[in-house]
């Protein structure tokens, strides 16, 4: 099956971008099967709102991103000359126009474009940055020289115009200079790999081996990490994109029947296709941690919160991991989470495991509170804090929430009624203690839990010598 996406675009009958009408064109077909079901989709619905509001500039350029992300470039130009048509002083349609045709190969074409744009907006710098890569593509190193110059007059702290000065600079000869181009880029961006390899390049050109073997170093532990971006506007574009999809929801269908090692391959080919896809990564930060790949989780966790550290979810995980590696470092990991999503009752009530089992009793039930507070229904927390109330000499408190974790049925009840059974012998209710041994027993011998059974009976052989002696 195939869509024909159909449009308006100025350029087809040879009009300005700035025209009030435009003709009919026909973008190219694009064939669905080029496309997973959830792309195409998003492409179908934003074509049929673009033809639905055949003048909203919005609708047309809205078109041309969700192209762009998908490498449709020529398509993608074609919506973004209908939206500068529909509305000539945008400075985006005009921005992304320059790039798309720069990335068709029309480097002049790209060029005058973006000079465009910044006609209309001086002040968006990273426009700046790309027209400087574009003339730099095209050898006109002064004036990519100047480009890069005047972006960081602008703002100093952009490391890719840095790093494009120091690109023009060492193809004009000038390793010294691009050396200390190369440094600022690093000194800004860290984890910039292309500077880092560019650097050692140069060292490696002016004869200091030392150095060079420095970056190269540096290189390797930085090149698979998130690398910076400082345009907000192409990171707009990105943000649509929506491919992998297919295989994250292979992957998640995997976990759920227990093939764990073909889910973390099925997530790992989502990455391969779109690397930004931050719930892959934290799944596998999950996966790798219940195998003990620490270093493989680590660089996945790492990967997510350099994507979006707003993701409760990938402190969580990793927080995990910690906590079965007896890590200190767990508790801080529990606490970003909460940071991120105070409401979260799990990251609550795995922090209030670590400072019980620490001593930290009521830190401890501080966090179970917080857990019950947010989900009143959930059982665990209700028996963790009873459990901890047991530990502080508060035995009424403890019996009051560990009462309500008996109230189910299941394969957790004869340990609860157990728990319940401390908290009563605890407070000197010998016989309400008994009481719920009994039943505790009876529970775990109904559903073949024999060891657990032989153990309340220890229990309840001891709670009868001890009533016999009162």
């Amino acid at each position: 099956m195939a869509v024909v996406v159909s449009l308006t675009a100025a350029a087809a009958s040879g009009q300005s971008p700035g025209a009030s009408s435009a003709g009919p064109i026909s973008i190219p077909q694009i064939e669905q099967e080029e496309f997973e079901p959830a792309v195409g989709k998003q492409i179908r619905h934003a074509y049929e709102e673009a033809r639905r509001k055949p003048d909203d500039a919005e609708a047309a350029g809205r078109l041309g991103m969700i192209l762009q992300c998908y490498g449709k470039y020529e398509s993608a130009g074609m919506c973004y000359r209908r939206a500068r048509a529909l509305a000539p002083r945008s400075f985006r349609w005009a921005y992304y126009l320059g790039n798309v045709e720069a990335w068709l190969g029309k480097n002049q074409e790209g060029v005058q474009q973006v000079r465009n744009a910044l006609q209309l907006d001086t002040t968006y710098t990273p426009a700046r940055v790309r027209l400087g890569q574009m003339l730099l593509e095209a050898g006109d190193l002064e004036e990519s020289a100047r480009a890069f110059e005047e972006s960081i007059r602008q703002n100093p702290r952009l490391a890719a115009a840095h790093l494009g000065l120091g690109r023009v600079r060492q193809a004009g000869g000038d390793w010294s200079r691009a050396i200390e181009s190369y440094r600022r880029t690093s000194d800004i961006a860290p984890n910039d790999a292309a500077a880092r390899y560019a650097l050692a390049m140069a060292y490696k050109k002016t004869g200091d081996a030392d150095k060079a073997r420095d970056q190269l170093n540096a290189y390797q532990r930085v090149k698979e990490s998130v690398q910076p971006s400082e345009d907000p506007l192409m990171n707009e574009v990105k943000s649509l994109y929506m491919g992998g999809l297919s295989h994250f929801a292979k992957a998640s269908s995997l976990v759920q029947q227990g093939k764990n090692n073909e889910a973390i391959a099925e997530f790992e080919s989502a990455l391969r296709v779109n690397p930004r896809m931050v719930m892959a990564h934290i799944d596998l930060i999950a996966l790798y941690g219940g195998l003990g790949e620490k270093d493989k989780a680590e660089r996945h966790f790492r990967q997510a919160v350099e994507l979006d550290p707003g993701w409760a979810e990938a402190y969580y995980n990793w927080g995990l991991l910690l906590a079965r590696a007896q890590s200190s470092e767990a508790v801080d990991a529990f606490r970003k989470a909460i940071a991120v999503n105070p409401h979260y009752a799990d990251a609550h009530i795995r922090l209030g495991l670590l400072l019980d089992e620490t001593g930290h009793w009521a830190k401890a039930q501080e966090s179970f509170q917080r857990a019950l507070d947010d989900q009143p229904s959930n059982r665990e927390s209700r028996f963790l804090l009873g459990r901890s109330l047991i530990r502080t000499g508060d035995f009424h408190a403890a019996i009051a929430q560990l009462v309500q974790t008996t109230q189910v049925d299941d394969d957790k009840t004869p340990v609860c009624l157990q728990t319940l059974a401390v908290a009563y012998q605890r407070a000197g209710d010998l016989k309400a203690a008994v009481n719920y041994l009994q039943q505790a027993r009876q529970r775990a011998l109904a559903r073949k839990m024999d060891q657990l059974a032989a153990e309340l009976q220890r229990q309840l052989d001891e709670l009868f010598r001890e009533t016999k002696g009162q």
